[in-house]
């Protein structure tokens, strides 16, 4: 008891960050909360690690097309409604963040309740059939409803479970873990841009929409059996549990959050239309630019998730925050050059993407992994507002 005392009043300060990776490596020699269900496989297991690429996929199909939104935004912008302002538009884009992450503190909950196989199936269906309702939508406010708010409430089940779950099943190289998984967004951000803009080349927007609905839908539901939830699942003696919140760590976490991920979203979204309506280039190289920022993506999270577990999450996160800053104020924003902006979206995508990863990592090193679904989802729903703000200020400053 007087162990769990000592972890329970650790506070991280900026005196003590030098020592967090200490800190961390003893908690993970600590064993997993006994709450946990005696499973056929063991942790770090080679099923373990096929928990982690379910994980890895489900990222891939939902922050993936998340990723890849700066797409449809661009063609938006440029075609479907360019009579009307880039900050209308971007509520489609701003509203789909926001869901995406609002939601996580109620998939916590509710994944202490009920089985997660069968809520990342739901949750699966569901946001492939809010890109299929996308299809028939024609105005900003239709598009909003279903590509933003159906899609982000919905793609938040597979996408907070698939990144949690597996941090269960690792203890050893949980910052690995991490990346590998949240390299699907990366992979998946890539091939899903892509896609999208070769389906409306030469298919039209509405069946861009319903093929990536159908993909998402065979894939997600297809994989949420291997989102297996080593907690069992029985109801919690406090529903909402804000005890968390008092506790500075939390607080330290979750300002480092909302400040961090309000910006880290405006490349994704609004990178593509500043090339097209800023610098007058075309609507290929819009795309191109997601897919850089994507690509670097992947190798920055694998790279973040390696250092990580050698010299500990939060040491790591303040320097990638410190570079993906850099990469928006210091190469993006002063020179307004085709040059530039790739540079930008490069430095970006190797620090920025793997900013979200890292602060789970954080969070699962502080307060282990027994309720990291609910812990994790709350600092979410604190940053999904910032983001929100974040992007439809800066809408509003392309507009002028």
């Amino acid at each position: 008891m007087a162990d769990v005392e000592k972890r329970l009043s650790y506070i991280p300060s900026a005196a003590t960050l030098g020592d967090a990776h200490d800190h961390e490596s003893d908690d993970l020699k600590k064993p997993l909360d006994s709450e946990f269900v005696d499973s056929k496989y063991e942790e770090d297991s080679w099923f373990a690690w096929l928990v982690v690429l379910a994980g890895c996929i489900q990222a891939m199909i939902t922050l993936g097309a998340s990723r890849s939104h700066g797409v449809y935004q661009e063609y938006y912008v440029i075609n479907e409604f360019s009579n009307s302002s880039t900050a209308s538009i971007s509520w489609i884009g701003s509203v789909q963040n926001t869901m995406l992450n609002l939601c996580g503190v109620f998939v916590g909950i509710l994944s202490q309740i009920y089985d997660a196989r069968i809520m990342c199936a739901i949750g699966s269906l569901c946001m492939g059939l809010s890109f299929i309702l996308a299809s028939f939508s024609t105005q900003i406010w239709q598009l909003v409803l279903t590509q933003g708010m159906l899609y982000g409430s919905a793609a938040s089940f597979p996408y907070i479970l698939g990144v949690t779950v597996p941090l269960q099943w690792i203890r050893k190289r949980r910052g690995l873990a991490l990346a590998v998984v949240y390299m699907g967004s990366g992979v998946g951000g890539m091939w899903i841009s892509i896609l999208t803009r070769a389906c409306i080349d030469s298919l039209g927007r509405a069946w861009s929409n319903r093929i990536i609905g159908c993909i998402m839908i065979v894939m997600g539901v297809g994989l949420s059996p291997l989102i297996i939830s080593r907690r069992p699942a029985r109801r919690p003696s406090k529903i909402m549990d804000f005890s968390v919140v008092r506790e500075w760590r939390f607080l330290f976490i979750a300002a480092a959050s909302f400040f961090a991920m309000g910006p880290n979203t405006i490349p994704y979204i609004l990178m593509p239309t500043y090339v097209a309506d800023v610098l007058k280039e075309s609507g290929k190289l819009g795309s191109s630019i997601v897919t850089i920022i994507n690509v670097s993506g992947i190798f920055g999270r694998f790279i973040a998730g390696m250092l990580s577990d050698r010299f500990g999450p939060i040491n790591m996160l303040i320097l990638w925050t410190l570079l993906a800053a850099f990469s928006q104020l210091g190469i993006w924003l002063p020179f307004a050059s085709v040059p530039a902006t790739i540079a930008s979206a490069a430095l970006f995508g190797v620090t920025g993407a793997s900013i979200v990863g890292m602060i789970l990592n954080a969070l699962s090193h502080q307060y282990g992994v027994g309720r990291i679904t609910y812990i994790s989802g709350m600092v979410y729903m604190v940053y999904s507002l910032s983001s929100l703000g974040v992007v439809q200020t800066t809408s509003m400053m392309l507009d002028t």
